[in-house]
């Protein structure tokens, strides 16, 4: 049975016996006076709780392990006292503290809310920088929660915002976020433009550098692609520098680049780390433009440099074409005769001496030959 102080107890029978009304309409003029808490009343209940709060956590401990984000602190709690501290005086930490736990509960609305009130509030200590952090995870909430009519909107909402961070951030950490933010979003023009910025101040410059090109490659932003790989290749030795100069080599003939393709294709001749493709990747970029001196020069270093036949051929051929006699005959008495042993280039190199109708060369050839292969069936 509920107790009130002042009150008469009663039993149930009593309170609702007819031959006891006086002491029932005494009851009841007891209850009357009873009333429920009035405005000021709360008011003054929220006062007290603010004081105590104040006394338990002196000097203002309480906000300080809100603002920390302390695991321990009851939010539903932390949050009463939190607007009760904002009807006194509008604190832009604080604010923050209950956008932040909005957003991550779910209710956009509330946020977007908070950081309207938030940016009118001037002289606020909260940078511009901060506020389009919430804003951007605002959208982010508000995208990963959105209809699919809807989110093409707040997708070009997202991009704009993350743009306008990245051009004007400078602080490494947040420029990588926005850049893998960037990546999931497939916003690969905005990630270019982070990887670029780290490339210029970020500890390990290389792994941006690689990354820029990769990207700039994708946007067919040819022009920074090689500003980026000319940064690798220079800084870069060994294989990797090998990697590159292949990686830009391949890069200019791609699309159509030769003046860059015949630099980067001369660097890998000299390397002396070429392959076969690259080598005739040069000539045919030379022999597509009637240049024979240079094609003849990629051929006849190639062959310098590994002595393989192929390479010989090769430049005997264009040495042909060009229409250097001389040159044809110089090389074949020089480095020819060291090839007789094999049947296919003695074959090649008589139809050759007969092409330059050289009688006395061919000849030569001819008696050579037949001192090898005289004997045999």
């Amino acid at each position: 049975m509920l107790n009130l102080p002042g009150i008469p107890k009663f039993s149930k029978k009593e309170a609702l016996s007819g031959s006891d009304s006086k002491k029932r309409l005494e009851v009841l003029k007891q209850l009357a006076k009873i009333k429920v808490f009035s405005n000021t009343e709360i008011f003054v209940f929220v006062l007290l709780f603010i004081v105590l709060a104040a006394f338990l956590f002196p000097r203002g401990e309480l906000t300080e392990a809100i603002l920390n984000g302390k695991e321990n602190l009851n939010f539903g709690l932390s949050r009463v006292y939190i607007e009760s501290l904002l009807k006194i005086k509008k604190d832009p930490k604080l604010i923050m503290v209950l956008i932040k736990n909005d957003i991550k509960s779910g209710n956009v609305k509330e946020a977007e809310k908070l950081l309207q009130e938030l940016e009118k509030l001037k002289n606020s200590p909260i940078s511009k920088e901060e506020l389009l952090k919430l804003k951007l995870a605002i959208l982010e909430e508000k995208y990963a929660l959105a209809s699919p009519d809807s989110k093409n909107t707040i997708k070009k909402q997202i991009k704009n915002t993350i743009k306008y961070l990245v051009v004007t951030n400078f602080n490494p950490e947040t420029i990588k976020k926005i850049y893998n933010e960037a990546l999931k979003l497939g916003f690969i023009d905005i990630a270019y433009i982070a990887a670029d910025k780290l490339a210029a101040a970020d500890k390990n410059p290389i792994i941006w550098h690689k990354k820029a090109f990769k990207l700039a490659v994708t946007l067919k932003n040819y022009d920074e692609a090689f500003k980026h790989i000319d940064f690798l290749i220079n800084h870069s030795r060994g294989s990797k520098k090998i990697k590159f100069l292949q990686k830009a080599f391949n890069l200019s003939v791609a699309i159509g680049n030769y003046d860059r393709g015949y630099l980067y294709g001369e660097h890998l001749l000299k390397s002396k780390n070429f392959s076969r493709k690259d080598v005739n990747t040069l000539i045919n970029m030379a022999l597509a433009v009637k240049d024979y001196n240079s094609a003849f020069k990629y051929a006849y270093e190639a062959f310098k440099t590994t002595g393989e036949k192929y390479y010989f051929k090769k430049a005997i051929q264009i040495a042909l074409w060009a229409g250097k006699k001389e040159l044809v005959k110089h090389l074949i008495t020089k480095y020819g005769m060291h090839y007789l042993n094999d049947p296919d280039m003695t074959l090649f190199l008589l139809k050759t001496s007969m092409a330059l109708n050289d009688r006395n060369l061919s000849q030569q050839l001819a008696s050579e030959a037949v001192k090898i292969y005289g004997g045999k069936r």
